[in-house]
């Protein structure tokens, strides 16, 4: 390439022939070898803020069944784990540690209170290393290494609604022979029968880790600096707390409001006597909660088939 021309939005680079090719994103014109790419600069774009306005959600009250997820255990999981970490190269100290958590697998295993969980806690460690030194001072690099720690369990939780599980059954029966004294070997009768159940999940609340780490410093890393050992192993003891809900999607019967409801002030009409505050009357009104006011309703009209 003998020229290359920098434009807003797109990239024109001309080849010995003089031939123009475009590149239509900064994505396709940094993919160029180093030593080839000029300095691009990118304005910054200023974005104004977008008014709203608030609204507080309405529903219709009950009675009705809805079909939700339901909790049916909340419980904080204790997983004690202990892993020794081996660096590619010595470590001076290591400068800070990011953990996570991740769960990948949380099984309530049908007609017991056994929930299996696995998982890996990964932790990116940035460790500090030393290349160079005088008789004064030593330096190196900032390097990191990634790892997981998995984990896998199995504990016993506590209801507090009872999970739904599906049942199967094969029966057969028998008919009588054209005399009615014996049995029919001719005919057989079957009953199959399944029902099944929705899936039971789990969803991570929160999560904590408590560790503690134990330094193997038995390398002699630096000449002038002989007080000074580096390591290149150490072990992480670690507390790890998950706190977790237990769900089913199940069928609930949500009951009328035994209540009083306010109609909104911007609601009210002459048409609208105040008799109608009532929760008698849900099956004109939504209700919703507002802070300050409590449960509030606004009149409805539905289509009539």
């Amino acid at each position: 390439m003998d020229k290359i021309n920098v434009t807003l939005g797109f990239h024109i680079l001309e080849d010995k022939n003089g031939d123009e090719i475009v590149f239509k994103n900064h994505a396709t014109f940094n993919n160029c070898n180093c030593g080839e790419c000029p300095p691009a600069t990118i304005e910054p774009v200023n974005l104004g803020e977008c008014s709203n306005e608030h609204y507080h959600p309405y529903g219709y009250p009950g009675p009705m069944v809805v079909k939700v997820p339901v909790v049916l255990s909340e419980v904080k999981v204790q997983i004690d784990l202990e892993k020794e970490v081996v660096l590619n190269e010595p470590a001076y100290d290591i400068k800070t540690i990011d953990k996570k958590v991740c769960i990948t697998q949380c099984h309530l295993v049908p007609y017991t209170n056994k929930l299996f969980l696995a998982g890996y806690v990964q932790k990116n460690i940035q460790y500090s290393t030393v290349d160079q030194e005088n008789a004064n001072s030593f330096s190196g690099d900032i390097r990191h290494h990634v790892i997981n720690a998995d984990f896998r369990c199995v504990t016993a939780v506590k209801f507090t609604k009872q999970p739904n599980f599906g049942k199967s059954y094969k029966s057969k029966s028998n008919v009588l022979d054209y005399n009615m004294v014996c049995k029919d070997e001719g005919e057989d009768n079957w009953i199959h029968y399944n029902q099944y159940f929705e899936p039971i999940f789990c969803e991570v609340e929160w999560t904590k880790i408590l560790e503690t780490d134990i330094f193997n410093r038995n390398n002699e890393c630096l000449t002038e600096f002989s007080a000074v050992n580096c390591f290149t192993n150490f072990i992480e003891k670690m507390v790890v707390y998950i706190d977790l809900k237990v769900l089913q999607t199940q069928q609930v019967f949500i009951p009328e409001p035994d209540c009083e409801v306010k109609v909104e002030k911007h609601y009210e009409d002459k048409n609208y006597e105040d008799n109608h505050n009532s929760c008698d009357y849900y099956d004109d009104i939504e209700v919703s909660c507002i802070p300050g006011k409590g449960m509030v309703a606004r009149p409805i009209k539905r289509d009539k088939y």
